[in-house]
């Protein structure tokens, strides 16, 4: 026998969905002010008057409000989809906002505070409506949830509280906690503030913690304008639709042995990183890739871009010293990333907790030198909606297509991200010396030591300690071959550098427990840095070669690059009337691998003044040689008509030292290594200084590499 029955759902559901969905009052409190944001609200004032008689807690907002209809069709119906639609997350029609609130229960948590709510609301124009509920009286009113439990709800022809505007305010008394502790009350002030926008946009939302009586638990904590303010780095830009870039940049260290703080102001063309590997496959990639500068044509669909950039060192001395660190903290975890606004209206998901659309995460990982990760930087882009026109957003409004205008707009913005970086890292590298002192590098064996210790204490050892035995070996190897070639005096630390701060860095993720993924990915990181080196490890026996050859074969390697970026190439090596040849003795392929670094050089730079110039003359290098005889050396030099050496004379060819767009800066690092491993020399000059004693046009007038041979 078979029947059908109604199941019954009991009301006291209400009570415990109430207590068990929030676990702390000041979470109820974010989520009455989370409901606000979704109101449209601008401005949002949460006061605990918890001296009063009775104590009460009261949030009141001038969002868009709820009508009549609204409070007994959506708010009166537990698990409502009113901020859904078939596409997804409904957007609030002022700001264009996303909803924080869908699944139509937070409205339950209010329980968590006190058993009696009074809810006052307008939406403008229409009659203000309020109801109040009693929990306790709500509850018994009916063993279950049926049509038995009402709410009476009002409607006041003549407003109390929004007379000329739109707005809710909810009072909760009866309240079950009267005892905030200061601890409670300043993690509430940082609750309800991360969800203000850092930035002065049309968007703002701003929210008021009043304490009549406890003004003083949080009156030294500051607010968001202020914790900008500490940001050690800032940089604001604008691109315009011709592709020109503006930007100040401001240095501004904390008060601490006499550190001076400075800005610059630049005008002018845009240097564009390099394109993502994974994308030069593609025909449009490779098109995009063949300029240095950003054109105009390249904003075409993307229009002008602005933004600024905040940027914060967390160095635990530094933080120390702004005072108030764990709330810097707390506010980066909610705050830090890179959002996207189009005529000041948010573009979601851009710059919320774990989105890193420019990848600058990976690109931290992976490319070794002064690069900001997302839990560092405050920043914004803002472009044209008008202009912006083929940048689509998505169906579900969470982002951009992604599209070939999408992949400029990353570009062009991660260009901007790499432009700051090299304008900051010689103050980054004073605020350490200020910080630490000369920096000593410790042993890489006691280095990677640290990291087996702190991986056995994580219980993570098995992950890592195969990595780490790798990379032990093959520095083993390293010092082995660099030793037998005459380069054991040199600082062979030095050369590992970054290696170390990327052992510093595994140490870290261990401690604060890092994603293993993320580790792994450092580790891999350090086993790249080797492969830089690898030639050096698979050192060749000597031979002897002619100089002429040894031009001809890098030449030969580099020589579908030269017609691809219009530069023209002179060898004198190969010219019957100019050549002066001699033999090499060598590792040929050391030399193949130091010569075709300073070419590389000379392409990218001779490009970069032709564009930046915008020069009628070609790019152009030019490759001599010369003997001496009574010395028995010889030369070979590589000239260009680039800018000249950017970098500080003191800072050219040290390694991950670099003013070029993507660069790892170890190009001329690499070619003295080998040169001096050979015990040769490499000279690093202007082409001024060579042009007397070679008698070459002066239309070569950048930068002059010689490499300098002994017999």
């Amino acid at each position: 026998m078979e029947s059908s029955h109604q199941l019954k759902v009991q009301s006291h559901i209400l009570r415990l969905l109430g207590d068990q969905l929030i676990g702390h009052d000041r979470l109820a409190v974010f989520e009455l002010v989370k409901n606000s944001y979704d109101a449209d609200a601008s401005l949002v004032s949460v006061t605990l008057s918890l001296f009063e008689d009775p104590p009460k807690i009261i949030v009141e907002d001038n969002g868009s409000g709820m009508s009549f209809d609204t409070i007994v069709n959506a708010w009166l119906e537990v698990g409502t989809d009113s901020k859904r639609s078939e596409f997804g997350k409904k957007r609030s029609p002022i700001f264009n906002r996303s909803p924080l609130g869908e699944k139509g229960v937070g409205r339950l948590a209010v329980q968590k505070l006190g058993k009696h709510l009074k809810i006052v609301t307008r939406e403008h124009p229409g009659n203000e409506v309020e109801f109040s509920i009693n929990w306790d009286t709500l509850i018994s009113s009916s063993k279950y949830l049926d049509k038995n439990i009402k709410v009476k709800v009002k409607q006041n022809t003549q407003p109390k509280y929004f007379k000329n505007s739109s707005g809710t305010r909810i009072e909760i008394t009866d309240l079950h906690n009267n005892e905030w502790s200061r601890r409670d009350l300043r993690e509430l002030y940082r609750l309800v503030k991360s969800l203000s926008n850092p930035f002065l946009t049309n968007d703002s939302f701003d929210v008021n913690l009043n304490l009549p009586g406890r003004e003083s638990d949080i009156e030294d904590l500051p607010d968001i304008g202020e914790l900008l303010h500490t940001a050690t780095w800032k940089f604001s830009f604008k691109i315009n639709k011709d592709g020109i870039l503006r930007f100040a940049y401001i240095f501004n260290p904390p008060n601490f042995k006499r550190l001076k703080g400075h800005a610059k102001r630049y005008t002018g063309k845009l240097e564009l990183a390099p394109e993502d590997k994974n994308e030069l496959s593609t025909a449009a990639a490779a098109k995009r890739d063949k300029h240095i500068f950003l054109s105009p044509e390249e904003l075409k669909g993307i229009g002008p871009i602005s933004g600024r950039i905040y940027a914060f060192n967390q160095r635990s001395e530094i933080l120390k010293l702004l005072g108030n660190s764990q709330l810097l903290k707390n506010w980066l975890i909610t705050q830090s990333g890179v959002r996207v606004y189009r005529d000041n209206i948010r573009v979601f998901n851009y710059g919320e907790p774990g989105d890193d659309w420019l990848r600058l995460n990976t690109r931290r990982i992976n490319t070794p030198g002064g690069k900001f990760g997302t839990n560092s930087i405050v920043s914004y882009v803002n472009l044209d909606l008008q202009q912006s026109n083929h940048l689509k957003e998505k169906t579900n409004r969470e982002g951009f297509d992604e599209n070939e205008y999408y992949k400029k707009l990353r570009r062009i913005t991660l260009s901007v991200f790499e432009k700051f970086e090299r304008q900051h890292t010689d103050d980054r590298k004073t605020l350490d010396i200020a910080i630490k002192g000369e920096e000593k590098i410790p042993p890489l064996e006691e280095a990677l030591e640290s990291i087996k210790k702190t991986a056995t204490k994580h219980k993570i050892q098995k992950e890592i300690e195969p990595a780490l035995k790798s990379i032990k070996l093959e520095l083993d190897n390293y010092r082995q071959v660099m030793a037998s070639s005459g380069v054991a005096a040199m600082n062979i630390n030095l050369a590992f550098h970054e290696m170390v701060h990327g052992v510093d860095k595994i140490v870290y993720q261990l401690e604060k427990n890092v994603n293993p993924e993320a580790i792994q990915k450092t580790v891999n990181h350090l086993r790249s840095l080797l492969d830089t080196f690898k030639p050096l490890l698979k050192r060749e026996k000597n031979k002897s070669i002619p100089a002429e050859e040894l031009v001809k074969r890098v030449l030969k390697l580099h020589e579908h690059r030269f017609p691809r970026h219009d530069v023209v190439v002179s060898n004198w090596l190969a010219d019957i009337e100019k050549s002066i040849n001699f033999n090499l003795k060598g590792p040929i392929n050391l030399m193949l691998g130091a010569l075709g670094n300073i070419v590389d050089n000379a392409i990218y730079w001779s490009r970069y003044r032709k564009e930046r110039d915008s020069s009628p003359l070609s790019a152009a290098i030019l490759i001599l040689s010369s003997w001496d005889p009574e010395t028995k050396e010889g030369q070979i030099a590589v000239i260009d008509n680039g800018p000249g050496f950017q970098l500080p004379e003191e800072s050219i060819g040290k390694p991950f030292a670099t003013t070029k767009s993507g660069g790892m800066g170890l190009g001329i690092y690499y070619a003295r290594l080998v040169m001096e491993s050979m015990q040769g020399n490499l000279l690093v000059c202007s082409a001024d200084d060579l042009r007397d004693d070679f008698k070459f046009s002066k239309n070569y007038d950048g930068a002059a590499i010689v490499l300098q041979f002994k017999e």
